[in-house]
């Protein structure tokens, strides 16, 4: 009986470091989704090489999980056909200039795109769908009501294995001039920015937490085991 009473102690205590391991492992990262990647927004899609340097260091530096960061810079257009985007009704988006960022990657290979560059080295899947999936949402947005924080954050980003893709948040007023530019030509041809950053993460980087409770909790006799 006291075999069996000190047996389940001794399990429940593992289930809670091993739950405690988890939690501490994933905190850096829960920490880079939910505060880091908003900060994208405060930005208005006015991203430019330079400022897109300074924030992706500090990510690189506080987050070694992040091993590259890929920045689209890209314009939105009320016309039907863009050659280096995505099309939707009689809105675009499309790549103004693309980087690249990574400890690993050579100063002369940062800039992947560029004004009459042709697109042969850039993975435009990542934009394409998650440029798609913002113009969608546009075109469907409630214009009496403004979204919630959850839809717009799921709506504006993409998760796809070992990878987010995130496009900054516009605000209310322009997302219904993106919902108008879906539906029609406008009068005066606006043009607005948007910057997307996509982040590729390496799993193997989030530091393991190792607890000797996860062998035997220390204030557990070794002798129940015996």
């Amino acid at each position: 009986m006291a075999f069996n009473f000190s047996k389940k102690n001794i399990e429940n205590d593992f289930v809670s470091a091993k739950a405690n391991v988890l939690e501490e492992s994933i905190k850096p990262y829960n920490d880079f989704f939910l505060n880091k990647l908003p900060v994208i927004s405060y930005y208005n899609g006015y991203l430019d090489s330079a400022t897109a340097a300074k924030y992706v260091d500090t990510i690189l530096l506080q987050y070694p999980f992040v091993s590259k960061v890929v920045f689209y810079d890209a314009l939105v257009k009320n016309i039907k056909f863009e050659e280096n985007g995505i099309n939707y009704g009689d809105c675009s988006v499309g790549l103004k200039n693309v980087y690249q960022f990574g400890s690993t990657i050579p100063k002369d290979s940062i800039k992947l795109f560029g004004e009459n560059d042709i697109v042969n080295n850039v993975d435009r899947d990542g934009f394409d769908q998650l440029s798609l999936k913002m113009m969608k949402f546009a075109a469907k947005l409630d214009t009496a009501k403004a979204p919630s924080q959850e839809s717009l954050f799921s709506n504006f980003t993409n998760i796809r294995p070992n990878r987010i893709d995130y496009f900054n948040i516009p605000s209310f007023e322009l997302l219904k001039v993106y919902k108008r530019m879906v539906a029609y030509k406008l009068d005066s041809d606006p043009v607005y920015q948007q910057d997307m950053l996509s982040f590729e993460l390496d799993p193997s980087k989030i530091k393991d937490q190792k607890y000797q409770a996860l062998i035997v909790p220390k204030h557990q006799d070794r002798t129940h085991y015996l």
